[in-house]
């Protein structure tokens, strides 16, 4: 297998993309073939490495992105995805952001090459990340692009203020009463997350009670505040993984902007060509706020309308 896979590398994008798919449980096994998918997206792209340690706990853990310099001191946009979703995966979204931004993209933790499992507090390396990137390129705004679990730590981000703009797409915030079985989720989720996780099998009750509490932003107390900052918050109607109660929660705040798809699944995947440019839109606005970025977004929006709930 490794060695059709290498000879795949000839493919470049794509072939990144199918090595960075391969999750496992066991991570020994999951390793080796993300390793190839970085080497082909290095053959395939011209992007910068920027690795850095940042606090963690009681020590640190290095972080790497992808980076694609804007002009000096440009505004910063870090782009983060899910549990199965990493960072080789992510480059057309990098690309799709346009010039006069500077936009870093990284693993989320527990995924990727991320040294560390996927834990509630694991905003603090992303936060972390944004200022030492920021820092590294002269960035005085930052914002911060989740996508799915990635939306998580941007609302998080948000809510906290450590960002001056955020936007999450599908990404699961704990705002329902009750939160979905990770046990009984769709697909392969279950071993998809036990891998981000760390854990040694796959998730039985347990995992999946501590699991919902854990990484609940009403149970930390961060959905009764008001926002520090802007977010906007997207998915579809139909997401079989997080309830639309975790997009709309955001709906009353006034710095809030939310997006809800008509019977679109996770993320909006159906209709990620129109929402995406919206997004990245919304934030290039939000970093810039010219005249040029206002009317962006307003015919990104226009094209949008059609489709929300």
């Amino acid at each position: 297998m490794e060695d059709q896979l290498v000879v795949a590398c000839g493919l470049g994008l794509a072939a990144a993309h199918g090595c960075a798919g391969h999750t496992a449980i066991i991570r020994e096994r999951t390793v080796p073939f993300y390793s190839l998918a970085l080497e082909c997206y290095g053959r395939a792209v011209r992007a910068g490495r920027w690795t850095g340690e940042v606090p963690y706990r009681s020590g640190t853990t290095p972080v790497t992105a992808h980076l694609f310099p804007g002009a000096a001191g440009a505004p910063l946009l870090v782009v983060c995805g899910g549990v199965d979703t990493w960072k080789v995966e992510l480059h057309r979204t990098a690309a799709a952001a346009g010039s006069g931004v500077t936009v870093a993209v990284l693993d989320m933790p527990g995924t990727g090459e991320s040294r560390v499992p996927l834990a509630a507090d694991a905003d603090t390396i992303l936060a972390a990340a944004v200022q030492r990137i920021a820092e590294h390129t002269g960035a005085r705004r930052t914002a911060f692009l989740g996508i799915s679990f990635g939306g998580h730590w941007a609302a998080k981000l948000a809510l906290t203020g450590r960002v001056d703009a955020a936007a999450g797409i599908g990404g699961p915030v704990g705002a329902a009463d009750h939160a979905p079985d990770l046990t009984t989720l769709p697909g392969a989720m279950p071993g998809i997350v036990a891998h981000a996780l760390g854990l040694p099998a796959l998730p039985g009750p347990e995992d999946a009670a501590r699991f919902a509490a854990a990484f609940s932003l009403r149970r930390q107390g961060l959905l009764d505040a008001a926002l520090h900052v802007p977010l906007l918050a997207a998915n579809g109607t139909s997401d079989p993984y997080v309830p639309v109660e975790d997009t709309a929660v955001f709906g009353c705040d006034p710095n809030a902007t939310v997006w809800l798809v008509r019977d679109a699944a996770h993320c909006a995947s159906e209709h990620l060509a129109t929402l995406m440019p919206a997004v990245l839109a919304w934030l290039r606005h939000r970093l810039g706020g010219d005249e040029e970025s206002a009317g962006r977004l307003e015919r990104a929006r226009r094209s949008l309308t059609p489709l929300l709930a």
